[in-house]
């Protein structure tokens, strides 16, 4: 191989990479979003349960008819087996697996965008570039080994995301982020 075709080489390799990711980064965020929505139904289905049995319990305290006794009855029993129910199905322990396995690939996300960028530099060294390549692939596929398993509902959000340029940014919107003297169009 020459030079030229090695450089070539870990840029393609890195540019497959850094789409993996950015997909696998975006595919979780949106799942942490799902278990986030479910979290939260969750728990004010737990409140409203919670917050009925009690209304029934302190009538029925104070009236003392048997069918009031009974639907409190119902309506604790129904309570303690949403909590129990809630606590096994842990939506809060998934949206969090999913956040933590977002970060990790944003930070793997960033790393291979460095590389891309050095890639392009004719005076970057190749042995260091492949090194660079191999550092973040088995830094990657570590992660995949330990990331929780996403839903086709949250590759599909993500999907659809990214092809309406959620992940991408106009050069007059980066623009604006910068201090004036960073900025690719001056006079802004």
């Amino acid at each position: 191989m020459t030079v030229h075709s090695d450089r070539e080489f870990v840029l393609a390799t890195a540019r497959e990479l850094y789409g993996r990711c950015v997909y696998s980064h975006k595919t979780h965020e949106k799942e942490r979003q799902r278990w986030s929505d479910k979290a939260r139904r969750m728990n004010w289905t737990n409140i409203l349960l919670v917050s009925t049995t009690t209304l029934f319990a302190i009538i029925s305290a104070a009236l003392h008819p048997i069918w009031l006794m009974i639907v409190t009855a119902i309506l604790a029993s129904a309570s303690t087996g949403f909590v129990l129910w809630q606590s096994s199905f842990d939506p809060a322990g998934k949206e969090n697996l999913h956040r933590a396995a977002a970060k990790e690939l944003l930070w793997i996300r960033e790393q291979l965008l460095l590389l891309i960028e050095r890639c392009h530099f004719e005076a970057s060294d190749i042995p260091q570039l492949q090194a660079s390549l191999e550092g973040v692939t088995r830094e990657l596929t570590g992660l995949y080994k330990f990331t929780p398993d996403t839903s086709p509902e949250a590759y599909t959000a993500a999907s659809g995301a990214l092809k309406k340029g959620e992940f991408t940014f106009s050069d007059g919107e980066i623009d604006a982020f910068l201090p004036p003297r960073l900025r690719k169009e001056l006079g802004h």
